[in-house]
C-alpha cells in the first residue's frame, strides 16, 4: 500500500484528468470527496473532505504564500507538500521556489547583504523548505533551478553554508546552469570579506579560490560578473598584502584593474564596477582617479553605501598625501563619512559595532579639522 501522501497525490490527479470531459467543469478544477479522507500523520491538511476547493496550480498556492505573509503568518509545509504533490511536476515545484523568492526579494544582493527577516517571513522559508524536503522523499525530482531558489532563500535567511550546498548541488545537477555558478561566486567572495576581517587567511583563500573558478563559468561579457572578478583579485591581493607575499599583491592589483576598467568599458553606468575600479586604482596609489572613480559610483547609485566608505578613506590618504591641503581633505572626508554613517544602518554588510566604530572616527575626524563643517 501506497503512503497517505501518495494516495492524495493519485486521487487529485485521477479527477483533474477526468474533469471537464462532459464540459462540465475546467481541466484544471479539482473536487475533493471523502475518499481523500487523511494524509500523513493521519490529518487532513489543505484540503477539506467533501468540499470543491478550486484550482491548484503554481499561481494559487503563491497567492496563498503572499496573502499570508502580507497578513503577518505564513503557510504550513503540510499545505505546500500537499498542493505540490497535486502538481506533481518537478518544474512546477521549482517554479513555485523561483516564485516564492522573487516575492521575499530574494536576489543576488541578498548574497552580499541580507536583509533583516520578519518573523513570519523566516518561518515561511522555513516551511518551503521543509515542504520541499517532503515531496522529494515522495517522488518529486528537485531541478537545478529549484535547488538554485532554494540556496536563495537559504542566504536570505543568512544561513550561508546551507546556500552553498544548494548552490553546488544546481551545479552538479546541471553543469550548464550559470546561476548557480554566480550564486556561488558571490557568496564566497562576500564571506571571504568577513573572514579577511577576522585574519582567517585559510579560510579566505579557500573560498576565494572557489569564487574565482565558479566565476569562470559566467558570461565573459557580462560587466557585473567582471565587476565580480574583479573583487575576487582585489581580495586576493589583500590577503597577499596582509601576509607578505609581494609578487601576489601587485599581479592581483593588477588583474583587478583590467577587469574593472573591462566592466566599466562594458557598462559605463555599473556602479559596481566604477567603485571597484576605484578601489583597484586607491591600492595602486593612483588617489585622483580612485576619488573619481567612487564619486562616478555615487552619482549612479546616491544610497551606495560601499562607495561612500570607501570614498572617505580616499579622501583620508589623500590627507597624508597632500599635508598643505589636509584641512580642505579632511573636510571631505567627513562629509563623506557622515553620509555612510546616515546609510550604514540600512545595510546589513556593515556591523553594529563598525557604525559605532565610524561614528568615533568622525568625532576624532572633527577634532582634527577644526570645527568640523562641511
Amino acid at each position: 500500500m501506497q503512503d497517505a501522501g501518495s494516495d492524495i497525490a493519485r486521487v487529485h490527479k485521477s479527477q483533474v484528468d477526468n474533469a471537464g470531459t462532459d464540459g462540465a467543469a475546467p481541466l484544471n478544477q479539482i473536487v475533493v470527496t471523502q475518499e481523500v479522507d487523511r494524509v500523513d500523520g493521519g490529518e487532513v491538511t489543505g484540503f477539506k473532505a467533501g468540499q470543491i476547493t478550486g484550482a491548484v496550480t503554481v499561481k494559487s498556492t503563491i497567492n496563498q504564500i503572499q496573502n499570508r505573509i502580507i497578513q503577518g503568518n505564513y503557510v504550513d509545509r503540510q499545505t505546500i507538500t500537499n498542493n505540490v504533490l497535486v502538481l506533481n511536476d518537478a518544474d512546477a515545484l521549482a517554479e513555485i521556489l523561483k516564485c516564492v523568492a522573487e516575492v521575499l526579494g530574494a536576489n543576488r544582493q541578498t548574497l552580499i547583504s541580507p536583509p533583516t527577516l520578519p518573523g513570519n517571513v523566516s518561518q515561511q522559508i522555513e516551511e518551503i523548505v521543509a515542504a520541499q524536503r517532503q515531496v522529494t522523499t515522495q517522488g518529486v525530482a528537485l531541478t537545478a533551478s529549484a535547488s538554485h531558489h532554494l540556496g536563495m532563500l537559504a542566504a536570505y535567511r543568512r544561513d550561508y553554508e546551507t546556500a552553498l550546498d544548494y548552490f553546488r548541488r544546481a551545479a552538479q545537477t546541471d553543469p550548464e546552469y550559470a546561476d548557480a555558478y554566480e550564486a556561488i561566486a558571490w557568496l564566497q567572495q562576500s564571506q571571504a570579506h568577513h573572514d579577511l576581517v577576522k585574519r582567517n587567511y585559510t579560510q579566505v583563500t579557500a573560498r576565494l579560490a572557489e569564487a574565482r573558478a565558479a566565476a569562470m563559468h559566467t558570461d565573459p561579457l557580462d560587466a557585473q560578473m567582471l565587476a565580480l572578478r574583479g573583487y575576487i583579485a582585489g581580495t586576493s591581493a589583500q590577503v597577499a598584502d596582509a601576509t607578505g607575499n609581494q609578487p601576489d599583491r601587485d599581479k592581483y592589483h593588477a588583474e583587478a584593474v583590467r577587469l574593472f576598467e573591462r566592466a566599466a568599458q562594458l557598462d559605463p553606468a555599473n556602479p559596481s564596477a566604477q567603485n571597484g575600479l576605484g578601489n583597484a586604482y586607491q591600492h595602486a596609489g593612483n588617489l585622483d582617479a580612485a576619488i573619481a572613480a567612487h564619486c562616478r559610483a555615487i552619482e549612479l547609485e546616491p544610497r551606495y553605501v560601499s562607495a561612500y566608505h570607501d570614498l572617505a578613506i580616499a579622501y583620508e590618504d589623500k590627507m597624508r598625501a597632500e599635508p598643505a591641503r589636509a584641512d580642505a581633505w579632511c573636510r571631505k572626508a567627513l562629509e563623506a563619512w557622515r553620509k555612510m554613517y546616515q546609510l550604514a544602518p540600512d545595510d546589513s554588510g556593515f556591523s553594529a559595532d563598525y557604525i559605532l566604530n565610524i561614528g568615533q572616527h568622525i568625532l576624532q575626524l572633527e577634532r582634527q579639522c577644526g570645527k568640523g563643517k562641511s
